[in-house]
């Protein structure tokens, strides 16, 4: 019997309902995941054996809105996604250390063997990593050179007088207030935002776009060009092919999380939505 521990996260972009679940407590035959009608089931293997802690992702847009729910694979490579409503699914693996593998098409109550792909370079492994690690590659100021000396000398404003406080922007406390950093569509310049000489002419111009231009602009120039110039510097280490350390893949507890989406927005969502 599977036990069951659901959240559901309302956003303007899409209904996410986030369950724990517990699989390893039913056992088929030789070892197998019990499972029901409305299951798929299966081991992800590669070329040492069994992955663990990595997620199977099932998709479909069969139903009124596209659908997803993701599992995690346990010490076994074996995975359970629960529950699934009627419909043909695009199933694959994803996982830290992979790229994602060919998707396979499989309906509830299936038993689905998948194949992990190593990532050949370690730019195509990072690519999958979390936004967060990304941004992690941002240089900060030193701790001596604060409190700032303007824009004769150092480039931060003489009123941001401590690491602190320049990260407090950089962080939950200005820039991550409202979205993400360190998404594909953040750490790389967007062909579509235009043709610039630089990446820090590029960056002046992205933070003055869509209708957070003026406060974005604003809060950076609280702080000062150099701010600018680090984001510049950290997506021009990107491009040469600088990534961040690898994360741990899922473990204990985070192995149990089933997550279920539904897509029901449009391009012209505010950014909060996205969040």
């Amino acid at each position: 019997m599977r036990t069951r521990l659901t959240f559901l996260l309302l956003t303007g972009a899409c209904t996410a309902l986030l369950a724990f679940t517990s699989i390893g407590a039913t056992q088929g035959p030789g070892g197998a995941i019990a499972m029901d009608g409305d299951d798929i089931a299966g081991v992800v293997t590669g070329p040492k054996g069994p992955e663990a802690g990595v997620w199977v992702i099932a998709e479909t847009t069969d139903l009124p809105t596209k659908f997803s729910r993701t599992v995690v694979t346990d010490d076994q490579g074996r995975y359970l996604i629960p529950d699934l409503p009627k419909a043909s699914y695009q199933v694959w693996v994803r996982g830290y250390g992979l790229v994602d593998s060919p998707k396979s098409t499989a309906t509830p109550g299936a038993r689905l063997a998948l194949e992990a792909v190593v990532a050949p370079t370690p730019q195509a492994a990072a690519h999958y990593y979390p936004a967060g690690f990304w941004y992690s590659l941002l240089e900060i100021p030193a701790e001596r050179e604060f409190p700032g000396t303007g824009g004769t000398g150092n480039g931060i404003q003489p009123a941001i007088t401590s690491q602190q406080q320049y990260l407090r922007v950089v962080k939950s406390g200005g820039c991550t207030t409202c979205h993400q950093l360190g998404t594909i569509g953040t750490r790389e310049i967007p062909k579509d935002l235009g043709h610039f000489n630089s990446s820090l002419d590029a960056w002046q111009r992205r933070i003055a776009s869509g209708q957070a231009g003026g406060a974005m602009v604003g809060t950076i120039n609280q702080v000062g060009l150099r701010m600018q110039q680090e984001f510049a510097n950290w997506t021009d280490r990107i491009k040469a092919g600088a990534v961040p350390p690898a994360p741990p893949r899922p473990q204990g507890l985070e192995r149990n999380v089933v997550i279920t989406q539904w897509d029901w927005a449009d391009p012209k969502h505010y950014l909060h939505d996205e969040v």
